[in-house]
């Protein structure tokens, strides 16, 4: 299922229409957050308060960031009146509600939200890249992209650290459960990806794109292959067919889970060199996601 209710209608014409768009969004987060942190104060509930203020800030530097960067590109802020339709909703207001209604809110509650917020604000974006019919908007778009993308990997970490501080509150056991490293996770992402794109291109009509992009994902999961010897891990590329029906869907989950990885895997690299790489990786992966779904879009 996409992450957004509703595609944008039509393709943005201008930068200062995405610049107009992203600071409206921005805006919009900050003020839902501070709301959002009055009545958790109100309720008493000061931790869960703090984070939706920490949220709120983050969302005023992300509009100041928007503000900046019109102002280098086209020589003024950002104009609410190029706005020529209303965006598909990023910010979950019914999941908002129940977290203020509930008495079990929590900083944990809080920050999924706001990761999940991040990821649609990342879909939304990859859906303006794959419409754009400018290089220049497109290549914005693809940058909003990733920067929100890098919003929701620095909010999966706040909200793993609420996660553990909340189960040692409650005694609970907080060893941390086994699981594969970012790198081994975009591995067989890629690995999946590329079973997946090759078995839908092999459709009588499948658009000539799949091919090359089954086998850019083979490349890159060769490439992440390298980046784990690097950094010292022994990957093993899985191999095989897709073991899940063949859909652009399915390819969308994939493609973005790889961007994810790639960005978690970044972040935790311990040389240049490795991150640099993976950060290429992302910027590639957020390239890819963005002509699936246009592809998807046209089929």
């Amino acid at each position: 299922m996409s992450l957004l209710k509703n595609e944008p209608p039509a393709p943005m014409r201008s930068l200062g229409e995405l610049f107009a768009m992203a600071q409206a969004l921005e805006e919009e987060a900050a003020a839902r957050y501070a709301e959002l942190a009055a009545e958790m104060r109100a309720a008493g509930l000061a931790s869960v308060a703090q984070a939706f203020e920490h949220l709120a800030d983050e969302e005023r530097g992300h509009a100041e960031h928007v503000m900046a960067w019109s102002q280098a590109r086209t020589g003024h802020a950002p104009d609410p009146d190029m706005i020529r339709w209303q965006p598909p909703e990023t910010f979950d207001e019914e999941e908002a509600r129940g977290i203020a209604s509930s008495r079990l809110a929590s900083a944990y509650r809080a920050l999924s939200m706001a990761v999940r917020n991040e990821e649609r604000a990342f879909a939304l974006w990859t859906y303006i890249a794959a419409q754009a019919e400018d290089a220049e908007i497109r290549e914005a778009a693809e940058r909003m992209a990733a920067e929100e993308l890098r919003h929701a990997t620095l909010l999966r970490r706040e909200r793993r650290l609420a996660y553990h501080a909340g189960r040692s509150a409650g005694g609970a056991d907080s060893g941390s459960m086994q699981r594969r490293s970012p790198l081994d996770q975009a591995a067989h992402a890629e690995a999946a990806l590329a079973a997946l794109l090759a078995e839908l291109a092999r459709s009588p009509a499948a658009p000539a794109e799949l091919s090359g992009l089954a086998a850019d994902a083979v490349a890159m999961a060769e490439r992440v292959a390298r980046a784990s010897a690097a950094a010292g891990e022994d990957l093993r590329l899985p191999s095989g067919s897709a073991v899940v029906p063949a859909s652009m869907e399915e390819a969308l989950r994939l493609s973005e889970s790889t961007v994810e990885a790639y960005l978690d895997a970044a972040e935790a690299a311990r040389s240049d060199e490795v991150m640099r790489e993976l950060q290429a990786l992302a910027a590639r992966a957020i390239s890819r996601t963005a002509s699936l779904r246009r592809i998807a879009e046209g089929s």
